[in-house]
């Protein structure tokens, strides 16, 4: 065999290799939940529960702390949009610089909580994975699919939503809207960070390095386009948030609304072979 003829071969090879590669990676991609998870199959014949730690005391106090920071933010924000200051009116300061002031300082410290301090904790404390994988975006396609009529439930994914494996160390599945929530949020407040410093580096004489630093959009971006942009995530986010609301207290939710209060829920445990005898 001449080296051309060994190169070709070689080259085929390989060509043949990569094929074979992507056509597992769309099987993989398209396959079913049901079918790429056979633990959808083993929590139907979970009976018993017990109590299990839903949340730790660090993601509770994450989840409120962030949501009164929220909470001051559309506050403040709603008051400086439409000048209606209300017991902001305190004297000795006007109710703008008040409201400025707790807005910008909310944004910060839900930027560190949001972006620091709570994914840190998550990954590394809790164990849990922070970032969309496949299986969540295809649970959350089939899930989103079953909810407008398209398709059928997973089999056993209402008690897959309710089941710890010990194995994985996380729960067998959860509400697409609980993980989207998070992943959309993180975007859309990033955004919205962004253009807010935009325009407050605009609004300052001399801004301090790290406004400049926050505010980089300032130098391309104008402030009415600015203002328009962080005025239309914020109403994004509110929406979900009604969202994120609505579904956190459905009846079919109760029990994951408590664990955020209490950390605690009765849940099956999905550990060995022996799950069948549980």
């Amino acid at each position: 065999m001449t080296a051309s003829e060994s190169g070709s071969g070689t080259g085929a090879d390989d060509a043949a290799s990569l094929r074979r590669r992507a056509g597992a990676l769309v099987r993989a991609a398209l396959a079913s939940p049901e079918e790429a998870d056979d633990r959808y199959r083993r929590v139907q014949a979970l009976k018993g529960r017990v109590t299990v730690e839903r949340h730790s005391l660090g993601a509770r106090i994450s989840h409120w702390v962030q949501a009164f920071l929220m909470f001051v933010l559309m506050a403040t924000g709603y008051a400086i949009w439409t000048g209606t200051y209300g017991p902001l009116n305190v004297v000795p300061w006007d109710g703008y610089y008040l409201a400025f002031g707790l807005h910008l300082w909310a944004g910060i410290l839900l930027l560190s909580v949001f972006f620091v301090l709570f994914p840190l904790y998550h990954v590394y404390v809790d164990g849990h994975r922070q970032l969309a994988e496949l299986t969540d975006i295809r649970v959350a396609v089939r899930v989103g699919q079953a909810f407008v009529g398209l398709k059928s439930y997973i089999p056993g994914y209402h008690a897959a939503r309710q089941t710890y494996d010990e194995t994985d160390g996380d729960w067998v599945a959860y509400h697409p809207m609980q993980k989207t929530f998070f992943w959309w949020v993180s975007i859309l407040f990033g955004v919205l960070a962004l253009t807010g410093f935009g325009m407050y580096a605009e609004m300052r004489t001399d801004p301090a390095w790290w406004i400049e630093l926050l505010g980089v959009l300032d130098g391309y971006v104008g402030f009415v386009v600015l203002k328009q942009i962080h005025l239309l995530v914020f109403f994004l986010i509110v929406a979900m948030i009604v969202g994120h609301v609505y579904f956190a207290v459905l009846p079919s939710n109760r029990a994951t609304l408590r664990s955020m209060v209490f950390g605690d829920m009765e849940a099956y445990v999905l550990g060995g072979e022996d799950d069948d005898e549980q």
